[in-house]
């Protein structure tokens, strides 16, 4: 009985640390990139910020058959990839054919992607709010705390483990009974102040600080909310982040009272963090994360006869930018621009 990370980012690290030192009687590692491997076994793993501390003698390893015997078959694998590398995991979650796959993965679609590949009962829905950022190889600091939602894809999916592992490991866990309800809840959350910035190369106190492009941000979240009741989906509060109540006031609070809530709350609750669409840009990645935020939004709402049309010209542009299709020197710094190709100019 083991637990294997698979994925040495932020929130893999970030995992790596809390169950490390919980005193959890399953043993864990981590499955990275080589060069991950390498720098983890060359350096401590840091965490600076809330939970400070220095952790070393971790069980890391870049593929399955490189762990030790003591992780094979393992009761529980956590996937913390990128949404764009879930395809490319399931090879490597073949090889370790653990019991239950619990994904903590942003954007919609990952679910049902590892459902199909290995039967929905195996796999458990995650949403973390914790704010945690990569500063380095083995260095992470987490600046806000958060929590993680838990819900079953399967009708036969079970969360014991995972609930009681993470519980252990410090986290306010709360679980969910529709996995959509958790998962579309998160992305509401992600889609804030994140391809506005993006393709402005903008902060997100710079987007916040004008009335047309936080008009935009509203638009793109009712779309999300108008695509949710047509599939019959109710947002629900994750852990420290009520998701429900800002649908809520997205829905029915006027500007006047909402936007300055909306500065507040958004511009300033990512702790001095750039939003990550923005710096996956400015890294040079041909794929973005996007595609799981507002191109899922915008795929359904297409699938079911919706229009979408700020989701769509979002993803539009950040897709375009990423993949090499459009210049980013078009809509730097120029809102007009991206709100006239959004249909709000």
């Amino acid at each position: 009985m083991a637990i294997v990370i698979v994925g040495g980012g932020a929130i893999g690290l970030l995992l790596l640390s809390r169950l490390s030192q919980a005193g959890n009687p399953l043993p864990v590692a981590l499955l990275t990139r080589p060069n991950g491997v390498a720098a983890l076994q060359a350096n401590p793993l840091q965490v600076n910020g809330i939970g400070a501390c220095t952790l070393s003698g971790l069980t890391v390893a870049s593929t399955a058959t490189d762990l030790p015997s003591a992780f094979q078959q393992p009761a529980l694998a956590m996937l913390c990839v990128k949404g764009y590398d879930t395809n490319g995991a399931i090879p490597t979650l073949r090889d370790l054919n653990p019991t239950a796959i619990l994904t903590l993965q942003n954007g919609l679609g990952n679910e049902e992607i590892l459902a199909q590949a290995f039967g929905a009962d195996r796999v458990i829905a995650g949403a973390i709010t914790t704010s945690v950022d990569a500063t380095g190889p083995t260095t992470i600091t987490v600046t806000k705390a958060g929590g993680i939602g838990l819900a079953p894809v399967g009708s036969a999916s079970n969360l014991t483990l995972a609930e009681s592992v993470l519980r252990k490991a410090g986290f306010i866990v709360r679980c969910y009974a529709d996995y959509r309800a958790m998962k579309w809840s998160k992305a509401l959350l992600n889609m804030l102040g994140n391809a506005t910035a993006a393709i402005l190369d903008w902060s997100v106190t710079q987007v916040y600080a004008d009335r047309r492009l936080i008009a935009l941000e509203r638009a793109a979240v009712r779309e999300a909310l108008m695509v949710m009741q047509y599939l019959g989906i109710t947002p629900v509060n994750l852990p420290r982040y009520p998701a429900a109540l800002l649908a809520f006031g997205i829905r029915w609070v006027p500007s006047l009272i909402l936007d300055p809530i909306l500065r507040q709350r958004v511009a300033g609750g990512r702790g001095g963090k750039d939003p990550s669409l923005l710096r996956d840009l400015r890294a040079g990645r041909s794929r973005s994360e996007g595609e799981f935020l507002y191109g899922a939004v915008a795929a359904a709402a297409i699938g079911h006869g919706l229009s979408a049309p700020v989701n769509t010209g979002l993803w539009h542009i950040l897709g375009g930018i990423a993949r090499g299709e459009l210049s980013w020197d078009e809509y730097r710094g120029c809102p007009e621009r991206l709100l006239a190709a959004c249909g709000m100019g």
